[in-house]
């Protein structure tokens, strides 16, 4: 079986890091393509075989909502969850289609959880 392809788009620098290393402590076979930017992270998913999308809400060049929502009315059914410290944020996943909401507060073990219920290991 091919390794699970995860990609983790977070403008900040530091919950970027925290979000990979609890994909591979979640699935330590996959491979993990992180950006800073939505814009880069929806071009390689448009171009590519993603299992898995995890995206923080608000971002610079484009937010999580829209990068969600985008992804939707182009028929990617790909499995997204969305890490975010912001009370709206939850209801704009919801909104947009987002699988898991995962408060940042709270990424120890609720983003393990969410991924490997999302994705098989």
């Amino acid at each position: 079986m091919n390794n699970l392809h995860i990609v983790v788009v977070d403008d900040d620098d530091a919950i970027r890091s925290i979000v990979v290393s609890v994909v591979h402590e979640a699935i330590p076979t996959a491979e993990v393509s992180a950006h800073f930017s939505a814009v880069r992270a929806l071009q390689e998913i448009s171009t590519g075989t993603i299992d898995l999308l995890i995206t923080n809400c608000h971002m610079p060049d484009m937010d999580g909502p829209t990068l969600i929502k985008t992804l939707r009315e182009e028929k990617n059914g790909i499995p997204i969850i969305m890490v975010s410290g912001s009370d709206e944020a939850r209801q704009l996943a919801e909104e947009v289609g987002v699988d898991f909401f995962v408060p940042k507060y709270a990424i120890h073990p609720a983003l393990t959880d969410a991924i490997r219920s999302l994705v098989p290991a």
